[in-house]
C-alpha cells in the first residue's frame, strides 16, 4: 500500500507528542512492506530519508515560521492565521507530488501550516483521506481551545471566523479517527465531518515487559513536560504549600523560562521542589514514586500518563480531555484540576504510601495502547475506504 503522511512538523525537527505518534505510525507501516511518504514543513525545501521513510520537507509559504512568534505583534499574528485558514500556495506542490507518487490513501494528522486546502486537492486526484485528530486547529488557530487559564467553552469571533473554512473543507475527508473520544465527540458536536465515517483509536506505544519497581516510600512526587500554565505545574505548587508535612520531594523535569522560574517561585520556593530542566524521561521516572499529571486545559490524549504506566509508575491525573479514557480502571487517581482536591490526594499519598498499591498495571489493559495494536487498526481503515 502507498501511503502519503502530512503532519505539520516531523523527525528530527521539533518533536513532541504528535510527532513520536506520527513517526511510531510511519516506519511500522513502512516495516510491515508498505511505501511510506512524509510531507512536513520547514525552513527549507529538502528531502531525506529516516529510518526507511522518505521525508519531503517543504518551506513555509507563509509570512514567517510559526514556532518563532516570541516578537511577533498581534496583527502580524491575526495575518499569519488569516492567511493559514485557506492557504493555497501549496497545491502546486502537492498535486505534482500525488500525481508522481499516486498514493492509495493520504492520512494527515497535525495541518497547521499547511491548511485545510490538502485535503481538497486530494480530492479533486480522488485519494481517499483518512484524518486523525490530535489538536483543536480547526477550531482554534492557537491549537489549543485554551485562553486566560480557562478552557473555551465556545469559539470567540476571531476562532470563529478562521474555522468557518476548514469545518467546509471536512466534508472532504473519507474517514475520520480520533486519539480519545473526547476530541472526536468535541468536533463532531460542533458540525465538523458531517457524515464521515469515524472511530477513536488510542495512540500505540511500545509496551516492553517491565516488573513493578520495589517501592521506595520517599513520597517523591515528579512532573514532566512543558512547564506553563495550562499544564497546571501552578496548581502543584499551590497544593504542596498548604500540607503540613515536610517527608515529600517535588521533581519537576522540562525546560523553564527564567521569567517564569520567578513567578513559580513566588507561589512555592520550597527546597524540597527541584527543577531539573530538561531530561530522558526514562531516567526520569526512575527518580520519582509516583506522576502528577494536573493539566487544566482539555487534553486530546495525554501521552506523558501512558508513558508513566510503561515505566510501571503510578499516576495521579486530573479529569481534563481525553485523560480519564486512558485512567478508565484507576478512577480513584483522577482529580479536578483544584488546589484542595489535589491537596487531599496528595496528602493522603503522603499519610499512607500503601495508597498507591491501588493503582492497576494490568497487561490486558495496556494491550489496546500498543503500536502493534494501533497500527494494525490504521491499515484496516485504509484497507476499507480502499475497497470502498
Amino acid at each position: 500500500m502507498k501511503i502519503a503522511i502530512i503532519n505539520t512538523l516531523y523527525a528530527p525537527n521539533k518533536v513532541g507528542g504528535a510527532e513520536k505518534s506520527v513517526q511510531a505510525l510511519a516506519e511500522n507501516f513502512s516495516a510491515l512492506g508498505n511505501d511510506i511518504i512524509v510531507i512536513c514543513l520547514g525552513k527549507e525545501d529538502v528531502s531525506y530519508k529516516l529510518n526507511g521513510v522518505t521525508i519531503y520537507t517543504v518551506k513555509i509559504k507563509n509570512d514567517y515560521w510559526p514556532f518563532d512568534t516570541a516578537n511577533k505583534s498581534s496583527f502580524e499574528k491575526l495575518k499569519w492565521h488569516l492567511k493559514d485558514a485557506s492557504n493555497n500556495k501549496y497545491n502546486d506542490f502537492l498535486h505534482n507530488l500525488f500525481l508522481s507518487y499516486k498514493p492509495d490513501v493520504l492520512f494527515t494528522n497535525n495541518i497547521s501550516g499547511f491548511s485545510t486546502k490538502v485535503w481538497r486537492t486530494a480530492s479533486n486526484l480522488n485519494i481517499k483521506i483518512v484524518h486523525t485528530l490530535r489538536d483543536y486547529y480547526l477550531q482554534c488557530p492557537k491549537t489549543t481551545k485554551f485562553k486566560g487559564n480557562l478552557n473555551c467553552l465556545t469559539l470567540c469571533n476571531d476562532c470563529k471566523l478562521l474555522s468557518l473554512p476548514k469545518k467546509k473543507d471536512s466534508s472532504k475527508i473519507n474517514y475520520l479517527i480520533g486519539i480519545s473520544n473526547y476530541i472526536l465527540n468535541d468536533h463532531i458536536d460542533k458540525g465538523y465531518f458531517n457524515g464521515v465515517e469515524n472511530e477513536v483509536i488510542f495512540n500505540g506505544f511500545e509496551i516492553p515487559e517491565k516488573k513493578i519497581p520495589e517501592k521506595k516510600n520517599t513520597n517523591t512526587f515528579g512532573f514532566i513536560g512543558q512547564v506553563n500554565e495550562s499544564k497546571g505545574i501552578e496548581l502543584i505548587l499551590e497544593s504542596f504549600s498548604k500540607i503540613s508535612s515536610s517527608s515529600w520531594r517535588f521533581l519537576i523535569a522540562g525546560a523553564v523560562d527564567e521569567k517564569y522560574l520567578k513567578q513559580l517561585n513566588k507561589i512555592n520556593s520550597s527546597v524540597q521542589i527541584e527543577y531539573l530542566g530538561y531530561m530522558d524521561s526514562s531516567k526520569f521516572f526512575e527518580m520519582i514514586d509516583v506522576l502528577i499529571v494536573p493539566s487544566l486545559w482539555n487534553e486530546p490524549f495525554g501521552r506523558v500518563v501512558l508513558e508513566s504506566i510503561i515505566n510501571k509508575k503510578p499516576v495521579i491525573a486530573s479529569d481534563k480531555g481525553g485523560i480519564p479514557e486512558i485512567l478508565s480502571n484507576n478512577k480513584q487517581f483522577i482529580f479536578s484540576p483544584k488546589v484542595n482536591e489535589l491537596t487531599v490526594l496528595l496528602e493522603k499519598i503522603i499519610a499512607n504510601s500503601n495508597f498507591l498499591d491501588e493503582f492497576k498495571f494490568e497487561n490486558k489493559y495496556l494491550e489496546k495502547f500498543t503500536i502493534k495494536n494501533t497500527v494494525q487498526k490504521y491499515l484496516e481503515v485504509f484497507n476499507k475506504i480502499i475497497r470502498d
